[in-house]
């Protein structure tokens, strides 16, 4: 049979991944017969229109049963059947690992950390992949800090962080947010947690006060605030524009103790992915100038963003706007380096709560990863990480459209490291919505369950989707699975 004249289609009851629904379609013709070993196949893009999928998933399936030898490549000429063929594959089965009770109870006000004994895929959270990490690069950095400036890393005591990575940040979010901050006003913290943590202690304090928080928003966020500091949270309603401002002009106006800070994420709204619209973005900098409000603004996925997109709000009003940044999402999650950039009168005080927290960082890091902004592997590293969140993010969507198109709904367009999944169809009602997130759990699939991003703890019929860390092969058999 001429390729040409392949009809090829998805089958529904092969079910699993796209991208494996997809590869079960290619291989038909070739356990038919029809497609002789040495017979070229149709080029990528002829395979992706006429299975109605994308090219990268037809891709992740020309890799697999490329893996399995039933096919070979040659370069610039495209996929060929394999010479020799191989057997069919074989199905191990499944091998769940047993859960491990807790064997003790934990104090009421603190509940235990949820075990991940069973999770095979943790979508709760947008992290780097470890395995793009530049760890070659990183290792040689580490060892010549250490040759050169051994005994000085390992006796230094800087509350800010070390003087050669703040020197390091400040040119490179110059460059890359329009961010204009010496050394002088940049700390280095572990995490944007701890970031938070420093600032509702030098800025709220021991006696509490309001302070305002988007809504949905991070569930995480709030229980550092409340452990910081007597905090009364009050939310700010989140729309397609972002955090609307006429409910911080109420919050402003209202009776009772004053407003003592606004936590937002106004580049990319966690969990929801939007962008706050840039007439919103000036009102607010007016009502913060006017009621001299401080804002924290927390930019933690900045590098999974279009380059064309918004700057930050301290870029507009660096004497307003305190900005918390990482580097951990962009290099690897075991990497806990991230940056608090404040007014200088200010940078003081928080070396002090930061000293408090954390005596002095990790110098030796510090200084490793101030040669590998020196040397251009950050900003190399940013690129490679945006390619490849595009390329899964795609994998997603597409698994997503065909696998769950009638019951999620989500924005294609939405960067960042996550999706915000709602429920449609009979997903649309809260109930229903966690019972499927409960049965994704118990596939081995972390999800939370909406009322995590809801300040009121009121039930949503919608989640947060972290997809960076995941291959689009994982993606789309954790898709299968959710299916």
């Amino acid at each position: 049979m001429r390729t040409e004249e392949l009809h090829l289609k998805l089958d529904p009851a092969t079910g699993g991944p796209l991208y494996l629904q997809v590869a079960a379609a290619l291989l038909l013709p070739i356990h038919q017969g029809h497609l002789a070993p040495g017979a070229a196949l149709p080029s990528v893009r002829t395979l992706a229109a006429q299975l109605d999928v994308t090219v990268n998933t037809v891709l992740a399936a020309l890799r697999e049963i490329q893996e399995q030898g039933w096919i070979t490549s040659q370069e610039r000429s495209g996929f060929f059947v394999a010479a020799t063929l191989p057997a069919l594959p074989q199905d191990p089965g499944p091998n769940p690992a047993p859960a491990s009770p807790l064997g003790f109870d934990l104090p009421g006000h603190l509940a235990p950390i949820t075990s991940n004994a069973n999770v095979t895929v943790d979508f709760t959270e947008g992290l780097a992949d470890a395995r793009l990490a530049p760890a070659q690069a990183l290792g040689r950095c580490y060892q010549r800090g250490l040759r050169l400036k051994g005994a000085e890393l390992l006796g230094t005591r800087d509350a800010m962080g070390l003087m050669r990575l703040r020197t390091c940040l400040a040119e490179h979010l110059q460059h890359s947010r329009g961010l204009t901050a010496g050394a002088g006003q940049i700390l280095i913290v572990r995490s944007t947690a701890m970031a938070v943590t420093m600032v509702a202690q030098a800025l709220v304090g021991p006696g509490g006060g309001r302070v305002a928080v988007e809504n949905p928003g991070h569930g995480a966020l709030w229980e550092t605030l409340r452990q910081a500091c007597p905090a009364q949270l009050c939310g700010l309603p989140v729309d397609a524009g972002g955090a609307r401002m006429e409910a911080l002009e109420q919050l402003l106006a209202a009776p009772g103790p004053a407003l003592r800070l606004l936590i937002l994420t106004p580049q990319c709204h966690f969990p929801t992915g939007v962008t706050l619209a840039p007439e919103r973005r000036a009102r607010l900098l007016d009502l913060a100038r006017q009621h001299r409000l401080p804002i924290l603004e927390l930019d933690a996925e900045f590098d999974y963003l279009p380059p064309q997109g918004p700057g930050p709000l301290a870029s507009q009003d660096p004497g307003q706007v305190l900005y918390a940044g990482s580097l951990s999402r962009a290099l690897a999650p075991g990497l806990r380096v991230s940056y608090l950039v404040s007014p200088e009168p200010l940078a003081g005080v928080l070396a002090r709560a930061r000293q408090r927290i954390d005596w002095q960082g990790d110098p030796v890091q510090e200084w490793a990863l101030a040669e590998l902004l020196l040397e251009g592997e950050v900003q190399r590293q940013i690129l490679r990480v945006r390619r490849a969140a595009l390329n899964r993010r795609e994998a997603l969507a597409d698994a997503l459209a065909h696998g769950l198109g009638d019951l999620l709904a989500f924005d294609p367009g939405q960067a960042g490291m996550a999706l915000w999944l709602r429920g449609q169809g009979r997903l649309a009602e809260p109930p229903r919505f966690n019972a499927w997130v409960r049965g994704c759990q118990a596939q081995g699939l972390k999800l939370r369950l909406g009322r995590h991003y809801d300040l009121d703890g009121r039930d949503l019929a919608a989640t947060r989707l972290g997809y960076t860390a995941h291959t689009p092969e994982e993606l789309q058999r954790a898709v299968a699975l959710m299916a």
